[in-house]
């Protein structure tokens, strides 16, 4: 038995959806809410109270870019992952920028889309969302955003370390049809929420410098994964997106020009 347990609205649920859609493998979907994902009941499941965990034949998994892996190793249906050791290699630099830019596009998120609800709230619910983060460093970089908004560094820290991701992906497929090659992969599959979110929150202009990332993205979305996990479930925060994100864009374009 295969179980997901993810969030609509979460990049790194959507990461692995996407995987499990391109290998065409059926599973038990528990689709939680945000304030599930932080119940006590949720927690016995997964400590770390994020999204996504796999749950297999009672082996669980955490960390998408390891279930990922596991999915397209564990599963009948196309290869998501090359033969050759140098573009596994690639592949797995791929897998960590999106980690590494996970931060980044969750910076991105909580700043222009989340953050307007949650300085809305009276001090002690602040706190005790702060608080409700298991991880340190994301505890602190959310008070951050919460306390300084756009002027917190890590606003103008995650849209460098975005550019710089478009740029880097621009590079290669420049080179490739996928982003590693002429096949597409899971270094394809772990990219395409982040640049989901950036058109979600109305920041598609940061693309504006790399074309061929748009024509990836295009071909990306033509794919019948693309339509599975987002054409017929579509991020219910989406709306929230791109209201907030068309407010923010301006503020982000002066930032960048």
């Amino acid at each position: 038995m295969l179980e997901l347990y993810h969030f609509h609205g979460a990049t790194c649920g959507l990461k692995t959806r996407i995987a499990l859609a391109e290998k065409g493998v059926d599973y038990v979907e528990h689709a939680l809410t945000r304030a599930e994902v932080r119940s006590p009941k949720y927690r016995a499941i997964n400590p770390n109270a994020v999204v996504p965990t796999l749950i297999h034949d009672g082996n669980t998994i955490f960390e998408s870019s390891c279930i990922i892996n596991y999915i397209d190793d564990a599963f009948e249906g196309p290869a998501l992952k090359p033969s050759e050791p140098l573009v596994m290699a690639y592949l797995w630099w791929w897998l960590k920028r999106a980690d590494e830019c996970l931060p980044m596009i969750g910076t991105l998120t909580y700043t222009i889309s989340m953050r307007p609800k949650l300085i809305a709230m009276r001090p002690e619910e602040i706190e005790q969302h702060i608080q409700g983060i298991p991880n340190a460093a994301t505890r602190a970089r959310r008070r951050r955003i919460i306390e300084q908004g756009y002027e917190s560094s890590d606003f103008d820290q995650s849209i460098e370390g975005l550019l710089k991701m478009l740029s880097d992906m621009e590079n290669s497929l420049m080179k490739n049809e996928w982003l590693i090659g002429d096949n597409y992969t899971l270094s394809d599959t772990a990219m395409t929420p982040l640049v989901e979110r950036i058109y979600e929150l109305e920041c598609s202009g940061l693309l504006d410098k790399y074309g061929v990332v748009k024509d990836w993205y295009e071909r990306i979305q033509a794919r019948a994964s693309y339509e599975n996990c987002l054409g017929l479930t579509p991020n219910p925060e989406g709306p929230q997106h791109s209201e907030n994100g068309k407010k923010a864009w301006p503020y982000i374009k002066a930032l960048i020009d």
